[in-house]
């Protein structure tokens, strides 16, 4: 296999991973009273565990983020008001709707960014990125809504949720940018992680089990960590080796459609026919918005 094959399928199993992590996530908050906050705490504490565990058997100095000052604070930062904040919300959106609509309103958050970094950069929008954001908005409503302005056709708080979630995104994806340029990825995530379980344990601690907590919700629990944290970050930090990481971005679009197709076939999810269309919408956004244009036609 050559070594751009090999970073498309790591990045698309990556996509598909956190899809799946998400839906065992759904299926664990049917089966059981389990809260979300829970659920954050038990997956960001033993993915962050793990991951630095594993770069500490390649004997990588996983310590050197600490170093300095600037560097302790902003991985403090993106551990708290980004990996954590971005995990809580997110799950909050599954645990009141399903894990497919969540995956949908998080595709926002690729808008989001844009629009925060034109408003810093002053710059506008590339014309594929007006287009995206545009298409995206209305998928978004049409998935929510089935076209319907009178009403929601997914539950209040999980519209709301998944709203605030596509905050958690951008803040995840912009904070860490200056700790990227001078640690490893898997370092900077594995902090993040760890430091985030650490706080949201002090809300729900993993010890404090869920009543019924049985074997097959310790396997669920088990999927969320090796399946939809860390198997899902080792591939995409992997195919950042091999592919651009607009590719890497545009094949993210794996992710919704994961969640959406196992919403459908494991959770009786069903879509209308406007929400088919947001759905198709949603999805294109994400190619849309990471496809690269000639420099003649990078404005308005």
């Amino acid at each position: 296999m050559s070594k751009h094959r090999l970073g498309l399928f790591l990045a698309a199993a990556g996509a598909i991973c956190f899809g799946i992590g998400g839906t065992l996530s759904n299926i664990l908050f049917t089966r059981i009273t389990v809260s979300p906050q829970w659920v954050v705490s038990a997956r960001m504490l033993f993915s962050g565990l793990l991951i630095l565990g594993y770069l500490l058997c390649r004997r990588e100095n996983i310590f050197s983020i600490w170093h300095q000052k600037r560097d302790a604070f902003g991985v403090l930062l993106f551990g708290i008001f980004g990996v954590l904040f971005a995990q809580a919300t997110f799950l909050q959106a599954v645990f009141y709707g399903n894990a497919a609509v969540a995956t949908i309103l998080q595709s926002l958050g690729p808008a989001l960014i844009v629009i925060i970094l034109s408003v810093a950069l002053r710059q506008v929008p590339r014309r594929n990125e007006a287009i995206a954001i545009l298409i995206s908005l209305i998928g978004v409503f049409l998935v929510v809504t089935n076209g319907d302005l009178h009403q929601l056709d997914v539950p209040v708080q999980a519209f709301v949720w998944g709203l605030i979630s596509v905050i958690g995104v951008a803040a995840y994806t912009l904070l860490p940018r200056p700790l990227l340029a001078r640690h490893s990825s898997l370092i900077v995530v594995g902090w993040g992680l760890l430091i985030g379980g650490i706080v949201a344990n002090f809300v729900a601690p993993v010890w404090q089990l869920p009543k019924d907590f049985g074997g097959v919700e310790l396997l669920l629990v088990i999927g969320v960590v090796l399946i939809g944290t860390m198997g899902a970050y080792a591939c995409y930090v992997a195919s950042l080796n091999y592919l651009q990481p607009a590719i890497v971005s545009m094949l993210g679009l794996f992710e919704p459609l994961t969640a959406t197709i196992l919403a459908v076939l494991f959770l009786g999810v069903q879509f209308r026919g406007f929400q088919i269309i947001g759905v198709i919408l949603a999805l294109f956004s994400i190619i849309l918005i990471n496809f690269p244009l000639p420099k003649k036609h990078r404005s308005l």
